[in-house]
């Protein structure tokens, strides 16, 4: 019973090893960072386990005293957290942080959605900065808007019809991008809408698709090619040739195929 009990002791020191996470977030501005590694308590294996880019794994069991993180992958401007886990008895040092700190003083200080309006408010914007409203739909963030910002170094309010709500849960976010080409992100919102699931008829189309109430959607061939884009019930498919199509409509894709 002794052994036994020092050996699930033993167990329970080796999972506080991992314990440690840091964290730095900002934008990628051309750089990548570098990073100090000492090693832990006992000398003989070094601080970080893992590093992650944007939750993405990109390096693991790391055998140097430094090394570095690339992110040419990225864009410039896009936003980018890097989550660096190690042992909980040292901690690596990022040597270069300030090559992904945003030089801008914008902020958003509010983001609301409702069922008729997507509203929020800002601070710090710069002259000629634009504003996108975006909406994620079939898996991707898609812009459903464009709004001039309003350029000014105080608060600004923003206030604008919410019009493309799918059945079920949505998600919104706002972006902006300021004239130099840094970017910035609202967070994510959810708003769940009462509108009715959209459905169609017939799967077997001859010469129309009839949607159950009028929606937005794209009409898609066998490759990916959009044949069809509106916001209609009615969708005319009698010049398209034979074959399979997909119908992407209410954050929802179809299969059909057309005689």
């Amino acid at each position: 019973m002794k052994k036994l009990l020092m050996i699930f002791s033993s167990l329970l020191l080796a999972g506080t090893v991992n314990a440690g996470i840091l964290t730095l977030s900002g934008v990628y501005q051309g750089k990548n960072l570098y990073v100090q590694n000492p090693f832990t308590g006992n000398m003989k294996d070094f601080c970080t386990n893992d590093v992650y880019v944007n939750d993405k794994l990109v390096m693991s069991n790391i055998q140097s005293s430094a090394y570095e993180i690339d992110l040419s992958h990225l864009k410039e401007q896009e936003p980018v957290t890097v989550k660096i886990t190690h042992k909980d008895d040292c901690k690596p040092k990022i040597l270069n942080p300030q090559v992904i700190k945003a030089t801008s003083q914008f902020a958003f200080s509010s983001f609301h959605v409702e069922k008729d309006k997507i509203t929020w408010v800002t601070k710090g914007e710069k002259q000629n900065g634009k504003h996108f409203i975006e909406h994620f739909v079939n898996n991707s963030w898609v812009i459903v808007k464009e709004i001039p910002g309003k350029g000014s170094v105080i608060i600004n309010s923003y206030n604008e019809p919410a019009v493309s709500h799918h059945s079920g849960l949505n998600k919104y976010r706002v972006k902006y991008l300021e004239n130099d080409g840094q970017v910035f992100y609202s967070q994510v919102l959810e708003f769940v809408s009462d509108l009715t699931p959209v459905d169609f008829y017939p799967k077997r189309v001859t010469d129309k698709i009839y949607l159950s109430r009028e929606a937005e959607f794209e009409l898609l061939d066998a490759y990916g090619n959009v044949v069809r884009k509106g916001n209609q019930k009615e969708i005319n498919m009698s010049d398209l040739t034979t074959g399979v199509y997909y119908l992407n409509v209410d954050n929802k894709t179809f299969k059909l195929f057309k005689k």
